[in-house]
């Protein structure tokens, strides 16, 4: 035996010692929870490849080049292995879920044990900051809408011309949004757009899809790299800085003015100005200001697409809805009141959002060791163990189309469903829980 083995050999001894000394208390601490939580392993996707998951890995990725990303996920995943199982994609362990307990124990009766998670702020730092979702203040004005709809009418060929109306829908979500936070529209409806509006409208789609793919490379994101992402990120806060330096100018001018008194009353209500006036930092505003408006702007236009898309394919419900506004309207300007009052809508609204919901799948990292109520065992309906660090994948599209919770017609677009709906946790168009965009608009509306 050589000099070099008389060393190596009792070096790798006590490391080996080391690592069962530092592992084992958490392997038996986790073992007693799991057993007196009754907990039961999940149907595992990995067969070829269960260390690094590379089958299931290049099945989703020519599921995406077939454009049947969530198809995929819905028919081929959780119909093959439940509604609850954990997958490993490239050497990262996840657990998906489409079951209505484990998304309620996540959002609501067991919220603390789990957060938003280091990955998906690390994937966005770079275009949206750090954001916190938290605006107070009233909602937008109806008239806000309606001006910037107005343009957008007025903007559309008159001759029969084709156009992708999702691509307008993005183009008034973000004048619309960038007038709200901001106080100053980007312009981007108007036929004579400026180079810049053009410019940064395309900056936001390249940004927005840059995170997205981030995302979704999980751990292999740090060699994802394209040189339109960061200029894009780029051109959006050179856009956003300027406001927001002249809006922290102007709240310390008015500040200073007052005697250190806020004056409420001295102009309309926005987001920036509202933020503005509590002392944060400039790249403090501009991260929610951001994180609000990408929100905003995408969940909206794919939802006004959706409508369009359907209501194209509806004729019977397309001729529900004018009569019901014509009715209810009298060629008049509508309130928040009349929105709520016209059932039809709501029930075509609804309906919409359940097949093509904007967001249609969330993650949750557990910030503890934890428990998810059901899925595991044979039959699925055992507790679930979730250590802490691991990634909880909840598929709300997949949730929206289980024909045992929706019915033998739940692909199918049938507003008159929702007559006698009545759904808990297995309908979930904006979240729920604390990170609600339900919640955070009745607080602003108080």
């Amino acid at each position: 035996m050589s000099y070099t083995n008389h060393i190596i050999l009792p070096l790798a001894a006590v490391l080996a010692f080391y690592l069962i000394c530092v592992s084992l208390p958490g392997f038996l601490r986790r073992r007693r929870f799991i057993r007196h939580h009754g907990c039961r392993p999940t149907p595992n996707a990995n067969r070829l490849y269960p260390v690094l998951g590379l089958d299931q890995f290049i099945r989703l990725g020519k599921a995406a080049a077939e454009q049947r990303y969530l198809e995929h996920w819905e028919k081929d995943m959780f119909g093959r292995y439940g509604n609850t199982f954990d997958i490993n994609l490239m050497g990262q362990s996840l657990l998906f879920a489409n079951e209505p307990q484990n998304i309620q124990a996540m959002l609501v009766t067991k919220f603390p044990d789990f957060e938003i998670g280091q990955r998906r702020r690390d994937n966005s730092a770079q275009l949206l900051g750090v954001g916190l979702f938290n605006a107070d203040g009233p909602v937008a004005d109806l008239q806000l809408f309606e001006k910037h709809f107005r343009v957008w009418m007025d903007a559309l060929p008159k001759d029969g011309e084709l156009v992708d109306l999702q691509e307008w829908a993005f183009r008034y979500t973000l004048d619309v949004g960038t007038e709200f936070l901001l106080d100053k529209s980007v312009g981007v409806l108007h036929p004579e757009a400026t180079a810049l509006g053009q410019k940064i409208s395309w900056a936001f789609n390249v940004g927005v899809d840059g995170v997205s793919k981030r995302i979704r490379l999980g751990k292999l994101a740090p060699l994802y790299h394209n040189p339109d992402y960061n200029k894009a990120c780029k051109v959006v806060h050179d856009y956003v800085d300027p406001i927001v330096k002249a809006a922290l100018e102007k709240a310390n001018k008015r500040m200073f003015e007052n005697g250190g008194k806020k004056d409420a009353d001295e102009e309309r209500y926005t987001f920036l100005n509202a933020l503005a006036s509590e002392g944060l930092s400039q790249k403090k505003i501009r991260d929610h200001v951001l994180n609000i408006l990408i929100a905003a702007r995408d969940t909206s236009a794919c939802l006004m697409s959706a409508v369009f898309f359907e209501l194209a394919r509806q004729p019977e419900a397309h001729a529900k809805l004018r009569d019901e506004i014509n009715t209810q309207l009298h060629k008049r300007f509508p309130t928040y009141d009349d929105l709520k009052d016209m059932k039809y809508l709501n029930y075509f609204l609804k309906e919409t959002l359940r097949l093509y919901h904007p967001i249609p799948l969330n993650i949750r990292v557990a910030n503890k060791d934890t428990v998810l109520p059901v899925g595991g065992g044979p039959r699925g309906k055992a507790p679930v163990f979730v250590c802490k660090g691991q990634e909880v994948v909840y598929q709300i599209f997949s949730t929206h189309q289980r024909r045992d919770l929706w019915g033998d017609d739940a692909n199918e677009f049938r507003p008159e469903r929702w007559e006698t709906a009545r759904p808990h946790f297995q309908y979930l168009p904006f979240n729920a829980g604390q990170g609600s965009w339900v919640k955070l608009t009745r607080e602003g509306q108080s």
